[in-house]
């Protein structure tokens, strides 16, 4: 476990200022903060959201405000949400209170009131509860980022529209509020991956609602689970983010006796009319491909009877 060395604590045990000093400059400690070391070896060794766990232990513990906790993308980091490297340059804070907000290269400083309720701690150090931290992230970064932070929320942690609203409806006057609840009105336990998510914002920019995580069935029983099915045009999407061939291949089997799974798997849902796409993180920066690929399936589907298998 990394171990925070405070000023107080290092000339407590002998340690002078001066020999701090030396030991950041030959990069034996890394300051995090002024007054906060941890030991660079350590600290390197991390991966970057425990780096920015750190830093945001080091930032809260040297804060003299007792309303300040823990919030936005930080608290998501806490909440144990995956967060893009990209939203951890910085680490937030909100306080108590309105106004006051302010910007360093090192925290950002939120002004705006929470209840109590709005409020727990995490390993001992206080953040905003989960309902509240989507609501914040919401309102602070890209739509695309929130909604995957926030179908996160929902599937490990419960959260859900209501929660988030009702988080939105307590502070009617923030000026990002709009942008949130979209987040809020979007968000979906459903998606099972940033991928999916990801996925599913790119549909429906396409004009297209999908359904999620459908099950499919033939004479002979389930067939199996998709990720979007698009009803209308009997369209199956499967996205591949080549986790399933990687570390979570069932124990026993190799990913090749997975990827001859999901053939057997897509030929039953082709035989029983279906049709089917894959698409892959490339895909998702080639809306233009996509919706060829849906419009090419639909076409498919106009020239055949309806399928023989059950959605639901």
């Amino acid at each position: 476990m990394t171990r925070i060395v405070s000023r107080s604590d290092a000339l407590a045990r002998g340690v002078t200022d001066v020999e701090l000093q030396r030991f950041c400059r030959t990069n034996t400690w890394r300051r995090l903060r002024p007054g906060r070391y941890v030991r660079r070896s350590e600290f390197e060794a991390l991966s970057a959201t425990d780096k920015h766990r750190i830093v945001a232990e080091a930032v809260l513990d040297a804060s003299t405000a007792k309303d300040a906790v823990l919030s936005h993308a930080t608290a998501a980091v806490f909440h144990g949400l995956d967060v893009p490297t990209a939203e951890l340059r910085r680490v937030h804070i909100t306080r108590n209170r309105t106004g006051g907000a302010r910007t360093s290269t090192l925290r950002v400083v939120h002004g705006t009131p929470y209840a109590d309720s709005e409020v727990t701690t995490v390993d001992g150090i206080p953040v905003t509860a989960l309902a509240r931290t989507v609501a914040d992230v919401g309102r602070s970064i890209t739509f695309d980022t929130a909604v995957c932070i926030a179908d996160l929320a929902a599937r490990i942690g419960g959260v859900t529209p209501e929660h988030v609203i009702a988080v939105l409806d307590a502070c009617p006057t923030h000026p990002h509020n709009r942008k949130a609840r979209r987040v809020a009105e979007f968000m979906d336990a459903k998606s099972e991956s940033v991928g999916e998510s990801r996925c599913r914002i790119l549909l429906h920019s396409l004009g297209y609602t999908p359904r999620l995580q459908v099950r499919i069935a033939d004479d002979d029983g389930i067939v199996a689970r998709v990720d979007f099915y698009l009803d209308g045009i009997f369209t199956v999407i499967e996205f591949d983010g080549k986790v399933k061939y990687g570390r979570l291949v069932p124990e026993g089997e190799t990913p090749s006796d997975v990827a001859w799974k999901e053939k057997v798997r897509e030929d039953r849902m082709r035989s029983g009319g279906a049709q089917v796409i894959r698409l892959t993180w490339a895909d998702l920066n080639r809306p233009e491909h996509v919706a060829r690929l849906i419009r090419a399936a639909a076409d498919r589907a106009a020239k055949f009877p309806p399928p023989t298998l059950k959605f639901d």
